[in-house]
């Protein structure tokens, strides 16, 4: 019984290996995470409590924030928007939501 079985086993494994698993697609513009934090710390650019906004409350690094967040979808965050602005004002207007 288990050599009839043999063929059966081997073309299911023979036809897992021919298609491989997709990995994570890249969320369109988190290569701009690390030139959108220098954006934020060269123009100094604050949140409205005074803190810098290139660094969270925790002391994580915007460009590590980024790229987190870009990766789980909920907030979009623009970053090459951000990379490009050349005032703190036009910088806060580049995140959305999906």
């Amino acid at each position: 019984m288990s050599v009839r079985l043999l063929p059966l086993i081997s073309a299911l494994l023979l036809g897992c290996a021919c298609s491989p698993t997709p990995g994570p697609e890249d969320v369109p513009g988190t290569e701009y995470c690390q030139a959108a934090e220098d954006t934020l710390e060269s123009l100094q650019c604050l949140n409205p409590d005074g803190t810098p906004m290139w660094v969270n409350a925790d002391g994580e690094l915007f460009h590590v924030t980024c790229e987190r967040v870009q990766d789980e979808g909920g907030i979009f965050l623009d970053p090459q928007c951000i990379a490009e602005a050349t005032a703190c004002e036009e910088a806060e207007t580049c995140p959305t939501t999906p």
